[in-house]
């Protein structure tokens, strides 16, 4: 009986210690696995830093994958004004295979150029965005996506058919849309009254009125379309100044200023194809905005 008991209690202790072990291994296994998270985490915050903190981010990306960098002597030819770099062709082949005359010429710009390039656009989809805004909250028809840089309408839902003459609608509209700039140009503009402007907006170079139509160019009702669309787009250019009359103060330099010019201007865009509609048709009447350099 005594020795039973004995071997009894062996068996327990020796269960015991196996499960210790597993336990241990476990604890280990976690253990290295922190480690792995921990250096990956650490790896991923440097990279971040790297990136983001970088006076050229697009370089710092590039060298971060490339990791065998190898210095190499040669001729460089740079067009500063057009931004371009051009080397030999050999350069680019680890061999130096190629025709020694050929070159491989790549595009760049300074950090300072593309924050500016983008600031435009941004302040472009910020004008677009309110100038829709308020154009679509009154009702007036706007026709398509703004994020062109224009606002567009259908000539015929402005002017009586196959004239330059407004209808009561199309004078409403032109009310509207005039109303619309003088709230929202001041401040992309030079000559008229600024108030609560954010100096980082940039500034317009124009905003002209366009009339673009389709026209047979080799038939009279070809050429009276060409006409019509020029005579529509100084039509509507002249209700918005009659509506808002200090539309036409506003210009893209300080008074003055060698190249000043009015922000508001007029043009008639066409392409003559065979088999166009009548005098009138599909014509649009477009303000297209570009923002100064």
């Amino acid at each position: 009986m005594i020795r039973g008991r004995g071997r009894r209690a062996v068996d327990v202790e020796e269960g015991e210690s196996y499960y210790v072990s597993m336990t241990d291994m476990m604890v280990g296994v976690i253990f290295i696995f922190i480690i792995m998270l921990s250096y990956f985490a650490l790896q991923f915050s440097s990279t971040t830093a790297a990136l983001t903190n970088a006076k050229h981010p697009e370089t710092a990306a590039l060298l971060q994958t490339a990791g065998d960098l190898q210095p190499r002597q040669a001729q460089v030819e740079i067009d500063y004004k057009a931004r371009v770099l051009c080397v030999p062709e050999t350069l680019l082949s680890a061999t130096g295979d190629g025709p020694s005359t050929e070159k491989r010429c790549f595009s760049f710009n300074s950090l300072g150029q593309a924050t500016t390039s983008l600031a435009l656009e941004e302040a472009q989809r910020q004008l677009m965005a309110s100038l829709d805004a308020d154009l679509r909250d009154v009702g007036a028809p706007v026709q398509g996506d703004v994020a062109g840089g224009a606002l567009s309408f259908k000539a015929e839902q402005l002017f009586m058919a196959g004239t330059a003459e407004l209808s009561p609608d199309g004078a409403r509209i032109a009310g509207q849309v005039a109303e619309t700039l003088a709230r929202r140009l001041p401040c992309l503009s030079y000559g008229g009254p600024q108030t609560n402007c954010n100096s980082d907006q940039g500034k317009l170079a124009l905003a002209n009125v366009v009339a673009q139509t389709g026209f047979d160019a080799s038939t009279p009702d070809g050429q009276q379309a060409a006409v019509l669309a020029l005579q529509r787009s100084s039509g509507f250019y002249r209700a918005l100044i009659a509506a808002k009359p200090m539309l036409s103060s506003l210009r893209n330099q300080p008074p003055g200023a060698p190249g000043s010019q009015p922000i508001l201007r007029v043009a008639s865009v066409g392409q003559s194809q065979e088999g166009a509609g009548r005098v009138g048709d599909n014509q649009t009447i477009s303000i297209q905005f570009a923002m100064a350099q």
